[in-house]
């Protein structure tokens, strides 16, 4: 793992974005906020989904000096965020990190939390965590809201939480990165199935792709492997899986749900997710042969207990097989497409190479469309101006 170098300022791009989004500074963000802590209640309150939307885009430049690194959901897991960070040799001089939402509640780490929106070098997108807190609290400011973690409601002086309600309101709905290898996005749940990254960003006004946008979990329940048209990645959050995946161009980074065990947190630079500092392999090939080998060893355990006549561990090793061989399923799906994906551009610039000139400018547009915010049409660029 490379360390940081320093290798400049970044301090004019985040000015930038600092305006784009009214970054304020968080000196009330100290211990006083906090009253005495009291047992976190776990009360049901009923939010309602039709919340005001923030129509929020936030463009951040290219990081020319350091790296980016997105995160999945971080429910105030704290220690383990600087403990990633570190594994990753982090200089908050130069990197920057970006949430993926759910920055709040579950977690033990309030105060450290919530001064993450006062760095000049976090930015995260609004999750559904914090969509239902901000409709609790405008519904009305004096209720004991409590539900889905966020007991630590109840531990926040009254004078301070239009403060905190405010800052979690001016989150972006979608991040956009700019990266050498093409447009990095960052939105907290899914991108509506059929949708291009630009006609989402354009539609994000409309409630039912803002409803996906931050509660959207199809796409990873159902492991759907076409991914999103029109940029590099995208990265979410919001849906737990056990380990981080790659479904076509798709991140999926939720790897806890607020629960124990490490953060994700994906490189844009080196374009790897890293999990305690060791990578998650990206490449659909290797991560099938290691689920193939893992799947190989399970079911000769099975085979062994089930001639040992040890049905309950029988049937624990059977469900772990049944869930390894459906993971290797969307590696191998994944891959297929990928190959297919390959073969289909190859064709493409084959046929490009045999038009004549005014029909290759017309059908390199074309491609250089449907390749958009991809590596694929900074490549079309330099092969064909």
């Amino acid at each position: 793992m490379r360390s940081a170098k320093p290798l400049g300022n970044v301090a004019k791009a985040n000015e930038i974005v600092r305006r784009q989004r009214r970054v304020i500074r968080c000196p009330g963000l100290r211990p006083p906020w906090i009253k005495a802590q009291t047992q976190q209640s776990r009360g049901k309150h009923r939010v309602r989904k039709d919340v005001p939307l923030s129509q929020k885009i936030l463009k951040l430049p290219r990081n020319e000096a350091g790296r980016d690194f997105v995160v999945g959901d971080i429910h105030f897991k704290t220690a383990d965020l600087q403990r990633g960070l570190r594994s990753l040799n982090f200089d908050s001089k130069i990197d920057r990190v970006i949430g993926v939402g759910d920055l709040i509640d579950r977690g033990p780490g309030v105060l450290e939390g919530l001064k993450l929106l006062g760095e000049s070098w976090f930015f995260a997108v609004q999750g559904n965590h914090e969509q239902m807190l901000i409709a609790a609290y405008r519904e009305n400011p004096l209720t004991r809201y409590s539900a889905h973690g966020a007991g630590w409601w109840s531990t926040i002086a009254d004078e301070s939480k239009e403060m905190i309600i405010s800052r979690l309101e001016s989150l972006p709905t979608v991040i956009e990165i700019e990266s050498p290898r093409g447009v990095v996005g960052v939105v907290h749940a899914d991108v509506p199935k059929g949708l291009s990254w630009q006609e989402f960003v354009d539609d994000i006004g409309n409630p039912l792709t803002h409803e996906t946008a931050v509660w959207g979990r199809e796409r990873i329940k159902k492991h759907r492997r076409e991914g999103v048209s029109g940029i590099w990645r995208v990265c979410t959050g919001h849906t737990w899986i056990p380990t981080p995946i790659r479904l076509g161009n798709v991140l999926a980074l939720d790897c806890t749900g607020g629960g124990d065990g490490p953060l994700a947190i994906y490189c844009v630079q080196d374009d790897t997710i890293y999990v305690e500092g060791r990578s998650v392999a990206l490449d659909q090939s290797e991560t099938l042969t290691h689920l193939l080998t893992e799947l190989e060893g399970v079911q000769a355990k099975l085979k062994t207990t089930l001639h040992k006549n040890r049905l309950i561990e029988s049937q624990d090793l059977s469900i772990k097989a049944d869930a390894l061989a459906a993971r290797a399923n969307t590696a191998w799906m994944t891959l297929f497409s990928e190959v297919e994906a390959s073969q289909q551009l190859l064709n493409e610039l084959h046929g490009l190479s045999l038009l004549a000139e005014a029909q290759r400018a017309a059908k390199l547009e074309e491609l250089k469309s449907k390749y958009r915010g991809t590596q694929i049409e900074s490549l079309l660029t330099r092969l064909f101006g």
